[in-house]
């Protein structure tokens, strides 16, 4: 005998699938968080940076408005390029909004951390460049980009292998070798 729900209670489980349904598509996935706006150490973001280097702002810049967030493009004397080829003046472009550097002060020395743009480079806030101990950070950055240091020690080298030892494989091979020469001799030949 088979038994079958009744239909109110068959539409309820029903509805309550469709619904859950609903609300796990309608939930955003944890990939679509916002992104965090913490800067890196000094010693990251010097890996993930195309050039490091410290540099004076030689003007007030242009702001762009027409994007959102704004975007800023300064002209910047580098000082001294501690990675990447920066020399001279450059162009930098930062932003404002949520994870922007925003405006900059003309006259100070930063500490930039940048991805080539084009023609420019773009500071992104995330990086972390800064204009507080433009000193400590620049030491820490060279010591991050500092090659590993190598050592070579001489080889560790025993005593040599004694004649025996040298000698042992060449024996046992001789022996085998005399033992089938006496096996093929005492074995009877078949005439044919």
């Amino acid at each position: 005998m088979r038994r079958t729900l009744p239909v109110p209670f068959a539409g309820l489980i029903g509805v309550l699938g469709l619904l859950s349904g609903l609300v796990v598509m309608g939930s955003p996935a944890p990939s679509y968080a916002a992104a965090t706006c913490t800067p890196v150490a000094p010693a990251a973001a010097a890996q993930q940076a195309d050039a490091v280097f410290t540099g004076v702002l030689a003007g007030a810049g242009q702001t762009d408005t027409k994007v959102k967030p704004k975007r800023f493009t300064y002209p910047v004397r580098v000082q001294t390029s501690l990675k990447g080829s920066a020399t001279g003046q450059v162009n930098v472009i930062t932003r404002g909004g949520g994870c922007g550097i925003g405006a900059l002060q003309p006259g100070t020395t930063y500490l930039f951390f940048v991805t080539a743009h084009g023609h420019s480079w773009l500071a992104p806030g995330t990086l972390g460049t800064t204009s507080q101990n433009v000193a400590a950070a620049s030491q820490q950055v060279v010591a991050a980009l500092a090659p590993p240091t190598v050592t070579f020690d001489h080889p560790q080298v025993g005593a040599p292998a004694s004649l025996r030892r040298i000698a042992a494989p060449g024996v046992a091979l001789v022996l085998i070798g005399l033992l089938g020469l006496l096996f093929v001799r005492r074995t009877p030949r078949s005439q044919a």
